[in-house]
């Protein structure tokens, strides 16, 4: 099958190169390919997940996280977005399409397959499907072209499925003319403020007081689990200098990657918009780059000597047990941590693939696979682990009493808030009642509804209640907490849409309306699916995502 996409590498070289390429594509088919399944979290339909799969799944959501929002990755992080969660979720999400997938007999065809690998940009060299390097970065992956085919088969009759499920749901004209007054009707509001600030003074806690606060809100005073590791790395620079490269060598380098290569080129014009639009592409000679093409190969294969190097260390240690031991008769540096959190991890460590997997998975004494980053081969031991635990008040008590006058602060200007709200709801004057009480009020002008709100800040919340608000009911249900205020809102005036504007947006904003309501039916389809295969004996659930 698809025998014309399957050609032999020529030399073990290109192999190299184009294994260090990132192949995105891993992702989404992963959790579909023969795993081991000596260890199984769930089966579908007999199908099973292997907690390998799940692994593989966490780390790819940790990496994407990580490349998202980098240094700020923390403990509340990992607690508000639950990877470990998600992770299984997608793994068990994936199963259940598919098992309903085949319930309905949906097929696809060889051709289909075709069409969708040789569309893949991985897979293409100037904009076409090249079949030697479809070849080599399946080899490089060790996925046996069979493999993968029948990996994107699935893969398809997943999209076939969700497809059909998400065409089917339709959106009105006056869904879409909702939406537009949402985004577009613009609204005048009046608002008084009170700084929660005002109401610190006096406040001053008890011993018991900060006791019974501590109790109540241990999780935000919770030490995060630390490890403590030391590691054996190999590095690639240890090796570069080794390996000669040869002129064949560099030139065929050159030869298959020349996009790399590419420059802007500009010619002399007379005006700077001639010169802006005659800017063109043109690939550097050779004898220009040459002596960066030679560092990049001997880096390649110096990263592939040291990494069997450190393979051929793992191995021996994982048997013998004997990391310390090994590292010294070998001449193999060994580096030791302090006690470091998932939050808080040594940046030297930050950029080892799988790290945060391993790290924090491995029990005292033993040592992970071979771990790699751009520049290094590591194999890591957990020297000692320290549990989370919730501190006792004298090792926090100024952050204690901190958060408490803060949280009382917070609680007094709300009652100070909602009392002025039943005022006003009640019929008192706006005026006179925020005179009465000293505190300022404002107006934010005509304003189109979003969550940034003039005069007043960033809010959500009141965003959300702009469309429940008219003169009939000018005031919402609660003051608002708004960068250490408490706000109170009054509806004041509404201006008129641009009907002629509407007219011209009406179809994209329904497309829009129509690709988030598929989107939401399919979430809650699918939710509602694995929910009745669990409880019709379908889905055996072996270890959830809290016991992996």
């Amino acid at each position: 099958m698809l025998q014309l996409m399957r050609k032999h590498a020529r030399n073990w070289l290109m192999k190299v190169i184009l294994g260090i390429i990132i192949v995105v594509f891993i992702f989404y088919f992963g959790s579909m390919r023969g795993q081991d399944k000596a260890e199984t979290i769930a089966k579908i339909d007999g199908m099973q997940i292997a907690r390998a799969e799940y692994i593989k799944e966490y780390e790819n959501l940790l990496e994407l996280y990580r490349q998202q929002y980098g240094d700020r990755l923390s403990e509340r992080f990992f607690k508000t977005f639950d990877l470990k969660q998600q992770a299984y979720n997608n793994l068990m999400d994936r199963m259940v399409i598919l098992a309903k997938a085949n319930d309905l007999d949906i097929q696809v065809s060889d051709e289909e397959i075709k069409k969708s690998i040789v569309s893949y940009p991985a897979f293409q060299r100037n904009g076409t499907f090249d079949p030697v390097l479809y070849e080599r970065i399946l080899a490089y992956q060790k996925i046996a072209p069979e493999e993968f085919e029948e990996g994107q088969r699935e893969f398809l009759k997943i999209r076939k499925l969700e497809r059909l499920i998400k065409e089917s749901v339709k959106v009105t004209d006056e869904e879409a003319l909702d939406i537009y007054r949402m985004q577009n009707e613009s609204i005048n509001l009046e608002f008084i403020k009170i700084n929660t600030d005002q109401f610190e003074n006096g406040i001053n806690p008890s011993e018991d007081d900060l006791k019974t606060f501590l109790k109540n809100k241990e999780e935000n005073f919770r030490i995060p689990r630390q490890v403590k590791l030391e590691y054996i790395e190999v590095p690639a620079a240890g090796f570069m200098e080794s390996f000669k490269i040869s002129e064949e060598e560099i030139e065929e380098y050159y030869r298959y990657n020349k996009d790399e290569f590419a420059r802007e080129a500009k010619t002399e014009t007379k005006t700077d918009e001639e010169k802006k639009s005659s800017e063109k592409k043109e690939i550097a000679p050779l004898a220009e780059v040459k002596d960066t093409i030679q560092q990049k190969l001997q880096h390649i294969k110096g990263m592939e000597k040291a990494f069997a190097v450190a393979k051929e260390a793992h191995d021996t240690i994982y048997q013998e047990d004997n990391f310390q031991q090994y590292a010294r008769e070998h001449s193999l540096k060994i580096t030791a941590t302090e006690f470091f959190s998932q939050n808080k991890v040594p940046e030297k460590l930050l950029t080892i693939d799988g790290l945060f997997t391993w790290a924090f998975d491995l029990k005292e004494g033993e040592i992970s696979p071979v771990l790699s980053d751009d520049e290094a081969h590591y194999i890591l031991r957990l020297i000692e682990d320290k549990p989370s635990y919730i501190p006792p008040l004298e090792e926090v008590r100024n952050e204690v009493e901190k958060e408490y006058r803060e949280s009382e602060s917070i609680k007094r200007s709300r009652m100070k808030a909602e009392e002025i709200l039943d005022l006003l709801k009640k019929g008192s004057d706006f005026d006179a009642v925020a005179k009465q009480q000293g505190v300022t009020t404002g107006q934010t002008g005509l304003f189109k509804p979003g969550n940034d709100i003039p005069e007043i800040g960033f809010s959500t919340d009141i965003f959300g209640a702009l469309y429940e608000l008219s003169e009939k009911h000018p005031y919402p249900e609660t003051p608002f907490l708004v960068d250490g205020n408490y706000v109170i809102v009054r509806f004041r005036e509404r201006g008129n849409i641009d009907e002629e504007e509407w007219e011209k947006s009406k179809e994209e904003l329904k497309n829009s309306l129509r690709n988030l309501k598929r989107e939401n039916y399919f979430t809650s389809w699918l939710a509602e699916t694995r929910e009745t295969m669990i409880r019709n004996g379908r889905i055996e659930i072996v270890k959830d995502a809290e016991n992996i």
